[in-house]
Order: structure tokens, then C-alpha cells, then sequence
């Protein structure tokens, strides 16, 4: 045995026929004993080396990296660039031609209104641009035009504390306080409603011009300017939670976790179109859920937290593409009692249907790149392993497998 591989094969041999001659006899075990022992029995010739696994290992790596590189740039930064940027247009101010001519040809003259001089004798015409986003290359070039090549993945320092904190907090302090389910997701959503302020610094990051300052501390909105955030906070942190909770609430309410492999498989050899049919609409809602849930309630939620983050953006900073402030705002007083609400509702009203679509079809795309990536690196991953030899890793992998039901079943006799 040699390499890392030999030594964690060989432990997890030993451990499993050990197990099943104390505690099994019967023919199916005797065969995951003659499975896991067969990678032993192979010799040298047969055993996979650490050094052959290793292009295998850095092609997984780098398509991990590749595959998060585009959550971050395109799901994350350039969708806050997507919710924040408004429609612009330029105004071209022409001379008016003549209205009327001397002349026998000349129009019967009408009564018209009164104009000013001004109005009278210029033209204006507006040309709407397209948007900044709404191509991930013309976003990409925008960006690096701010900053540089590494402009692409702003504000990833702050989103790993951010998220660090938040896990901790989350996670570990709903474990250590032995809630269930529906008490770590209050927990959650009482932990992004703390860390609102942070997450409002990372949003600011992403979406506006660097500033000089680099004491972190400094650059964050004040608390008592914060408020207009929490209402928003508090809804995306729901909606968040019920894109959890919901499709596991439909998983059991439609009876997934009793549908067995051998009925689908029993199924399908007495050509049961019927069951196999309920079986794939109890399966498919689900997903249904989660996609319902997802764009019905937490992109909303996502793109109003975002854009009135974007509006608590501290004077003097400006934010990389256009954002009209003003269609949140209206004359809503924002230092009035109740300003929170009205801005809520305001801020996903601005978004219009044109930003709405251009959002979903960035999101769309996203998911079209990371799957690409990840088939070219599964297919690369595969051409490596036929390389490295066909037969010695099914042959591998054959062990591993018999060694872990051994083990499983060692864990279940030991509950029992």
C-alpha cells in the first residue's frame, strides 16, 4: 500500500473485516468483505498513487474557483449594479424649422398657443441609452474601466466577514442554544437584522467609487441613518429562511421522504405510467416551490434592501453606474415617523419592468455559465481518471464503497 490512498484504504480494510466477522455472517456481507479486500489484492501495479490523483485534484480546485468566481462577480456584484442602475437619456436641443411659408401655397393658418420665444425655436429630443447592464460583458468593461482587472470582484473582503460573522453566529449560536428548525431560523433572521449595517457596507462597496479612507469603521453609515435598512433586512432574511423551509414543508407534505427506489423501479418495469407520473409531480414540486418562493418573494425583497442601500450611500460618494435617487425618494420625508415603510414600498415600485427582466435574464445566465464550467471540468476530471488507469480506479472505488457499507452497518449494529 502506498500514498495517502493506500494508508486510509488499508485502516478502513482491516477496521471493516474486523466488523463483519464479529458481528456478520451472512452471504451479502461475506461480499462487501471480498469487495473491500480487493484493492488490497491487487499489489503495486494496482494501487493509485498520490502524484497520478493530483491533476485530478487541481482541475476539481480550479473549477470550484471558476464556478465561484462567477456567483460573486455576476450574481453579486453586478446584480447590485443591475438593481441600482436607472434608465438614462440624452437631450439633443435642435432649431425648430419654419412652421409656415409665404406664399399661394401656403397652409391656412390656424390658431396655435402662445409660446415663448424659447420654446418656439428649439426642438428637443431625447435618446434613451442602454443600459450599463444589460450585457455581462458591457458590465465587465465598466467595471474594469473603474478599477482595473480586479474591480470584477469588489467588495469580496468585506462579503467574506460578513458572511463569517453571520455562520457563527447563525449556526453555531442556534447549535449551541438546541433549537430546532424554526429556532435557527429566528436566530438567522435576528443575525442579518444585527449585521444589517455590514451588509450595507458591502453593498456600498460594490456599487460605489472607492473612497480614500481606510479606516473600515469610518466609511459605515451612522446607526441613527440606518433605520430605513431594517424593515428591508428583516423581509430578505425571511424570505430567505422560506426558500428553505417551504420546499421541505411541500417535500413532506406530498409524501417524498415515503417514495421508495425499488416502487419507481417496480414501477417502471410493469410500465405504470400512473404511479410514475404522481411520483414525478410530487418530486418536480419541490423545486417548483423553491423557484416560486425564489422569485417571488426574495428577488423582491433582495432588490429593495439593495436599492435603499444604495440610497443611505453617504454624501460625497457616487455610485459607479446611474442612479436616480430621486424616484425612490419623491416627497417622501424621510425624517418623518413612518418615512421606513413608504420607502420600502417606494423602492420596488422604482424598479420597473424593463430592470426587472434585464435582472432575471443576469441571474439566468449566471446559472448557464457555472453549469458550462462544470460540465467542461467534469468531463476534463473524467479524461484525467481514464488516463490514470480505468480499471485500478473502479476497482478502487469498488473497495471504497463495500468498505463504507461495511462501516455504515458497523454504525448501526453499535445504535442498536
Amino acid at each position: 500500500m502506498s500514498g495517502v490512498h493506500g494508508a486510509a484504504i488499508g485502516h478502513l480494510v482491516r477496521r471493516g473485516l474486523e466488523v463483519a466477522q464479529a458481528r456478520f455472517s451472512d452471504p451479502y456481507v461475506q461480499t462487501l468483505k471480498d469487495d473491500a479486500a480487493l484493492y488490497e489484492s491487487t499489489g503495486d501495479e494496482g494501487k493509485i498513487h498520490d502524484y497520478e490523483t493530483l491533476p485530478v485534484v487541481i482541475t476539481a480546485l480550479l473549477t470550484f474557483l471558476i464556478v465561484a468566481s462567477i456567483k460573486y462577480t455576476v450574481g453579486e456584484v453586478m446584480a447590485a449594479l443591475t438593481m441600482i442602475e436607472s434608465p438614462t437619456t440624452t437631450a439633443i436641443i435642435e432649431d425648430k424649422p419654419p412652421a409656415y411659408t409665404d406664399g399661394p401655397d401656403a397652409p391656412v393658418q390656424k390658431e396655435t398657443p402662445i409660446y415663448t420665444q424659447a420654446e418656439a425655436d428649439v426642438e428637443v429630443t431625447l435618446i434613451p441609452h442602454a443600459p450599463i447592464t444589460s450585457k455581462i460583458t458591457t458590465t465587465a468593461a465598466h467595471l474594469t474601466k473603474i478599477g482595473g482587472f480586479r474591480a470584477k470582484w469588489r467588495g469580496l473582503g468585506i462579503s467574506i466577514v460578513y458572511h463569517f460573522m453571520h455562520s457563527i453566529v447563525s449556526n453555531f449560536g442556534g447549535a449551541m442554544l438546541g433549537f430546532g428548525l424554526l429556532g435557527r431560523a429566528l436566530v438567522y433572521v435576528f443575525t442579518s437584522i444585527g449585521l444589517a449595517r455590514v451588509h450595507m457596507y458591502w453593498t456600498h462597496c460594490m456599487i460605489a467609487h472607492p473612497v480614500k479612507e481606510r479606516r473600515v469603521w469610518r466609511n459605515f453609515v451612522p446607526r441613527t441613518q440606518a433605520t430605513p435598512i431594517l424593515l428591508p433586512a428583516l423581509v430578505v432574511a425571511l424570505a430567505q429562511q422560506a426558500t428553505i423551509i417551504l420546499p421541505m414543508a411541500v417535500a413532506y407534505a406530498v409524501g417524498i421522504p415515503d417514495i421508495r427506489p425499488e416502487h419507481v423501479m417496480d414501477a417502471a418495469d410493469k410500465q405504470n405510467c400512473h404511479m410514475l407520473a404522481l411520483a414525478a409531480l410530487r418530486l418536480l414540486a419541490v423545486p417548483a416551490t423553491l423557484l416560486f418562493v425564489a422569485f417571488a418573494i426574495l428577488l423582491p425583497a433582495t432588490v429593495t434592501l439593495t436599492r435603499i442601500e444604495a440610497l443611505l450611500l453617504p454624501e460625497g460618494r457616487e455610485t459607479i453606474v446611474p442612479f436616480d435617487r430621486q424616484a425612490i425618494v419623491g416627497d417622501i420625508d424621510m425624517t418623518a415617523r413612518g418615512s421606513s415603510k413608504k420607502i420600502f414600498v417606494s423602492a420596488w415600485r422604482s424598479f420597473d419592468r424593463a430592470s426587472r427582466w434585464r435582472l432575471v435574464k443576469l441571474y439566468v445566465k449566471m446559472v448557464a455559465l457555472q453549469f458550462s464550467t462544470a460540465f467542461v471540468g467534469l468531463h476534463v476530471i473524467i479524461a484525467e481518471m481514464y488516463l490514470i488507469g480505468g480499471d485500478r480506479l473502479a476497482v478502487f472505488l469498488k473497495s471504497a464503497t463495500a468498505q463504507l457499507r461495511l462501516e455504515a452497518m458497523e454504525a448501526v449494529e453499535r445504535a442498536n
